[in-house]
């Protein structure tokens, strides 16, 4: 799949390799770290080796999906999606596919990677004939505004997450 970001760029959404588990370690570490810190909570923005060795193991993980978008060879973005049957919830037979994460390199912000990245989940999703669930910081409303400008609504769940701020729970329908 490819997407126009910019004048004369595309963004590439590809499988990720082995090879890439260091420089997804890498952005990953620098997006979070942004978004953390505006909510007020600090984290890491380099990754330690246990990090790292965490986003290797992923990229080998046959129960989760990473999709790396590229532009030109540069890896501007991620997207991991739990990869496992796609299963029935309990209060029906209706079937969810979980987005774990998404994940952009700060500078790319706003051209259209995020977007790219959003589109393949949803396509992968409305091909499973499932819902799409997912859980953002309530501290990050650039993500919030992100999942619900594509569609994504509340369910009403959340969970405990760091600085005392809440994961809340959005899921998209197909």
């Amino acid at each position: 799949m490819c997407l126009m970001s910019e004048p004369s760029q595309l963004v590439h959404i590809r499988d990720a390799v082995p090879g890439d588990g260091d420089a997804l370690a890498e952005m990953h570490a620098r997006s979070r770290a942004v978004y953390y810190r505006a909510g007020g909570h600090e984290v890491a923005v380099h990754p330690d080796e246990e990090y790292r060795e965490t986003w290797r193991k992923m990229v080998d993980d046959p129960r989760i999906a990473v999709l790396v978008a590229a532009i030109d060879d540069d890896i501007v973005g991620v997207i991991t999606v739990d990869a496992g049957e796609v299963f029935p919830t309990r209060a029906s037979h209706e079937k969810r596919v979980r987005l774990v994460g998404i994940f952009v390199e700060p500078d790319r912000w706003s051209i259209g990677v995020g977007g790219a990245l959003m589109a393949r989940f949803v396509s992968l999703a409305r091909q499973a004939d499932a819902v799409g669930e997912v859980e953002v910081w309530e501290r990050n409303p650039r993500a919030i505004r992100f999942y619900e400008r594509h569609g994504w609504t509340r369910d009403g769940t959340s969970r405990a997450g760091p600085a005392g701020a809440a994961y809340l729970g959005y899921v998209h329908l197909p």
